[in-house]
């Protein structure tokens, strides 16, 4: 299975595309407590990433996705988010290196503009 691979149509409104792209994470009311992720897979509902930081499950998060607008990654714009941690799972490993990601988080998008979300749906739709 390849980066064009779908993923959960059964349990999901919006389905989701193996993908990476770069976001900036932050807690919303710790502006000084921002970190960067590369997203695993995305869907105009949300979105999954890997983190070393332990992110309690319904904590909100502002996110600023960098979503190609082609497949061609030539173009990139800038979506603002804000999100709650729906489900955590902590990677299954003996040793763990100095800021090697230790949890993936799955994400819901709650606050996004409708036409942002369009967009992610395109992109994830051309991608398949």
């Amino acid at each position: 299975m390849g980066r064009n691979e779908l993923l959960g149509l059964e349990k999901r409104k919006f389905p989701r595309l193996k993908e990476n792209m770069f976001i900036l994470c932050s807690l919303p009311l710790s502006s000084s407590d921002e970190f960067k992720a590369i997203t695993c897979d995305i869907g105009g509902g949300g979105l999954m990433f890997e983190t070393e930081r332990n992110i309690s499950r319904e904590s909100k998060l502002e996110l600023e996705l960098y979503q190609p607008i082609i497949c061609s990654k030539n173009i990139i714009f800038s979506i603002p988010v804000l999100a709650k941690v729906v489900w955590k799972k902590e990677i299954e490993k003996d040793n763990f290196e100095q800021g090697e990601n230790r949890y993936r988080i799955g994400i819901e998008f709650l606050e996004i503009k409708e036409e942002d979300r369009k967009r992610i749906t395109k992109y994830v739709e051309e991608g398949i």
